[in-house]
């Protein structure tokens, strides 16, 4: 069916309008034929493998570029420059899409790898650029996707091209023409774009052509014959005038044998700092390390979660890829550049801190670059003064930037603190403007209502109505007064400048964000850093800094001072530690229970007593009522023999004046007592600190078995607290901030000494003891100076040790029973006996409760509002049974029955009437 006219006319109309369009952009083409070059030409244009990335692959004389793929890096740019940078006249080169490839990728990853997959960049960069055009202000270019792009700015004048596409570069800086100091793109000699201008930090520089690509394999033309002709006659790079072209000369070695440095500097002592100054002054080396794969990354538009900051990395050594690209992440790529680095003809660093310290290590990698100058910089010892100048020049640049966003964090406060007030002060003055019109509003009504009211009368009495007010012209309205001035805004100022002090300017190194080695990996490894000697594989060993004698020195005195700072990751307790620990819980457990015992004795007095004393009551209550009811007589009560009431006080007595050094045996001071009898949960703490401290201090000399590591300096306690006991020292629960509070408190046992400049534990106890009694001494003695000191009013011994079993504390449990003492003596005489002997523990908040035997005053202080007595059963005896009462339940089985069950009833408060004054 033919397609009706007018349709035809509007399908057929936009296309007559392109073609008008595309005719008229070729009558504005104003590049004309150029010129014949007189004199010499530039003949040799191509890529130096030193000016492309490791990825580009050449061919040998088909001039075609091709990237690797495998590892990780089909998610790479590669980048190539030429080695011909162009200063005038026009000139062109091209390049040809031969084969879009497609590499595996991962597909969990898909959302972070930069589209599109295949790409290419033509154009141009200054000689001091990296070939991986569009990223940096140092070159533009097109990419096939037909946008225009400098400095990460995009632009899109130009159509796309791909496979098969010839496309051609035109720079022109022809100083007469019309399109001077323009780049332009024609794609099979057909003009896709107008002439682009180039930016001003360009314009009068040496431009070189530069291609940047992925996944893609290329074809590129220097001339002098294009491989598609233009509109008009174009030179291209080879066949340029050379009076027009800067040619940069090429690096390769007279003898073909190309450097593989291997710089060797301590950590944090200016190695990177040193290779970014060669790599700046020796633009031919190549850097192998993890850093410069991550500036790689970066470079090719791959999104880091962290960021690439160097306060996103965990040193500079080492630093995680973290790209959330299994391929990336698991090094691949790493792998592939070792493989291929030693068959490049380049020049390269190789800089790895740590493994360039290390013997071995070092050994492995300088024997995989056959045929190549194996060289080691040794960057070790007191640095020239021009490097000095450097690093004191960095550190007050890092200075005045922390300083600059201070200051600018500082004002930003100081701006919003205004608002904020400027806010406030302009709603108090909004608020007192209102105010002020209701006030003349309700004037203005009243009038208004009183003048009615008068008419009215007036009409009531017949008179003439009275004449309305005339209203008064309303005057400008003064501003309205304000009990506080309006805030003044501040003023933004141009941070303080920043100088370097005196102490600063001493130092040799800039310290950097973070560390070239992470703590761990430092403390691991630096026992085994060591200088390069030539049986290592090495063709030459250059002392950069100082010379071989003192750097020598200088290894040996960071070592030393190291083993006095660092800590012992990998320290392992050893056998004779976990014999003496071991030992050490088996005593002290046996002390906990001889106590328990003890008081569980005098408990049983104390209630045996108490039971007597209820029973002859009992009787006198039943003999009384017998007689007044006329009744017979209870029989007489037969009580068992009363036992001899000890002297308490002459007891305790007694026992405060005993020398604590003269007992021979801690479980038997006398007098039935043992030496820790009036200990409570703070002293038993005491003791455990005590011990664990000196074992420490002695297995850490034994178990280090370095003669230049033989004391624990207070910096690591706490690491190697967790090492051996496998448990954290915590400082808050004995109520102080710091180790050395802490260790203050058992100076009889452990000092803290000076030792190089380092604080240091020193034992006071020999490392073998006979008997462990020492220790309960030394604990029973600091308890009754602290005693002592507090009866006096002095606190400063208070301890103030949290015992998350008992969050009541002795001071309340003992007032609580205080409380109940007058109305019945067994609480007074059960408190008596559990009353701390020494100092009392304050409450803590956010303590549990504990049981109630593992709290007895507070069982004691319940006993009393109860109207009875609290059965004091010992650990270990059997509980007697109660008899089933109708809905009890126990204790935390709710709803459960029980076949045993407790007399505790849900929902009912049971006293002495529930039990008809039995008792239990």
């Amino acid at each position: 069916m033919a397609e009706p006219a007018a349709k035809k006319a509007r399908t057929e109309e936009p296309v007559a309008e392109e073609a008008k369009v595309e005719a008229k952009e070729e009558d504005v083409e104003h590049e004309q034929d150029a010129t014949a070059v007189k004199g010499a030409k530039v003949s040799n244009a191509a890529f130096y493998v030193e000016d492309t990335t490791m990825n580009v692959m050449q061919g040998s004389n088909a001039s075609t570029l091709m990237p690797l793929t495998d590892g990780g890096l089909q998610y790479l740019l590669a980048g190539a420059k030429a080695n011909v940078g162009l200063t005038g006249g026009r000139h062109m080169f091209e390049v040809k899409i031969l084969e879009a490839m497609a590499p595996l990728e991962d597909p969990n990853s898909k959302s972070r790898i930069p589209q599109p997959r295949s790409q290419v960049r033509v154009g141009f960069s200054t000689s001091a650029s990296d070939p991986f055009l569009g990223e940096s202000p140092d070159g533009v270019c097109f990419d096939s996707e037909g946008q225009f792009i400098h400095h990460k700015t995009k632009s899109k004048p130009s159509q796309s091209f791909t496979t098969g596409d010839v496309v051609a570069v035109v720079l022109n800086l022809e100083a007469d023409s019309p399109n001077a100091n323009t780049v332009s793109l024609f794609k099979d000699g057909v003009r896709v774009c107008k002439p682009q201008a180039l930016p001003e930090s360009l314009q009068g520089q040496a431009l070189f052509p530069t291609i940047t690509f992925k996944n893609l394999s290329l074809h590129y033309n220097f001339g002098p014959q294009p491989m598609v002709p233009l509109p008009f006659k174009c030179h291209m790079v080879n066949g340029a005038s050379k009076g027009a072209a800067e040619e940069k000369t090429s690096t390769a070695p007279a003898d073909g044998v190309y450097e593989v440095l291997f710089p060797i500097a301590l950590p944090d002592q200016g190695g990177f700092q040193w290779l970014d100054q060669f790599l700046e002054d020796n633009k031919n080396y190549t850097e192998l390390s993890d850093r410069a794969m991550l500036k790689w990354f970066e470079k090719s538009g791959l999104t880091r979660p962290k960021g690439y900051g160097p306060a996103a990395r965990t040193s500079n050594d080492k630093p995680e890829m973290g790209m959330m690209i299994s391929a990336l992440d698991d090094l691949s790529v790493r792998r592939v550049l070792n493989a291929v680095a030693p068959i490049q003809k380049r020049n390269y660093v190789v800089m790895e801190i740590k493994s360039n310290l290390t013997k071995e290590e070092r050994v492995e990698m300088a024997s995989k670059w056959p045929g190549f100058k194996v060289v080691a910089k040794v960057l070790v010892g007191e640095p020239p003064a021009a490097f000095k100048k450097s690093s004191q020049a960095l550190a007050l640049e890092a200075k005045q930037m922390t300083s600059d966003m201070e200051h600018k964090a500082k004002w930003a406060q100081e701006k919003s603190k205004y608002m904020l007030q400027k806010q406030a002060w302009t709603m108090e003055k909004t608020k007192k403007e209102q105010a002020r019109r209701m006030a003349k509003m309700q004037e203005k009504m009243k009038k208004k209502l009183e003048f009615e009211q008068k008419k009215k009368e007036a009409l009531a009495k017949g008179e003439p109505a009275p004449e309305p007010e005339e209203e008064k012209e309303e005057e400008e309205e003064e501003p309205v007064e304000m009990d506080e001035p309006e805030p003044e805004e501040p003023m933004e100022v141009d941070p303080p400048k920043v100088e370097l002090t005196a102490e600063e300017k001493k130092k040799w190194f800039a310290k950097g964000v973070v560390g070239d080695l992470t703590p761990y990996i430092l403390n691991t490894s630096f026992p085994n850093f060591s200088l390069a000697e030539k049986d290592e594989g090495f063709s030459e060993i250059k002392y950069e800094f100082a010379d071989a004698a003192k750097a020598k020195a200088y290894m040996k005195n960071y070592i030393q001072e190291m083993k006095l700072t660092s800590r012992i990751e990998e320290l392992t307790p050893g056998e004779w530690f976990a014999t003496k620990f071991k030992d050490w819980q088996k005593v002290s457990q046996q002390w906990r229970s001889k106590q328990n015992q003890l008081k569980a004795a005098e408990m049983q007095k104390v209630m045996d007593a108490t039971a007597r004393e209820m029973k002859i009551k009992e009787h006198e209550v039943a003999k009384a009522k017998a007689e007044k009811e006329g009744l017979e007589p209870p029989a007489d009560l037969v009580l068992p023999e009363e036992p001899e009431e000890e002297d308490k006080d002459a007891q305790k007595a007694a026992f405060e004046s005993l020398d604590v050094f003269s007992v021979e045996d801690v479980n038997d001071a006398g007098n039935g007592l043992a030496l820790y009898h009036f200990w409570e949960h703070s002293d038993w703490q005491m003791l455990n600190l005590r011990f664990e401290m000196n074992l420490l201090v002695h297995a850490f000399r034994k178990d280090a078995n370095d003669p230049d590591r033989t004391q624990v300096t207070t910096e690591h306690l706490g690491f190697y607290y967790n090492k051996y006991y496998k448990k954290q020292l915590n400082n808050k629960a004995f109520g102080l901030n710091t180790d050395e509070e802490l260790l203050e408190l058992i100076k009889d046992t452990v000092l803290i000494l000076e030792h190089k400049g380092q604080k240091v534990l020193e034992s006071q106890l020999p490392d073998e003891l006979e008997v462990l009694h020492v220790f309960p001494m030394l604990t029973e003695e600091h308890r009754r100076e602290r005693c002592r000191r507090e009866n006096m009013g002095d606190d400063s011994l208070k301890l103030k040790i949290i015992n998350p079993g008992n969050p009541v504390g002795p001071q309340i449990a003992a007032a609580a029973a205080a409380a109940n003492a007058a109305t019945n003596p067994a609480v007074a005489a059960l408190a008596a006996v559990l009353r701390p002997a020494g100092p009392t523990m304050p409450v803590h908040p956010g303590m549990q409760p504990g049981m109630m035997m593992q709290n007895p005053m507070m069982a004691a202080q319940m006993a009393a509002q109860q109207g009875r007595p609290m059965m004091p059963w010992a650990p270990g005896a059997v509980r007697p049974q109660f008899p089933q009462q109708p809905g009890m339940v126990r204790p935390g089985m709710m709803g459960q029955q029980m076949g045993q069950q407790r007399p505790f009833m849900m929902g009912q408060q049971m006293g002495a009437a529930a039990w008809g004054g039995k008792g239990w």
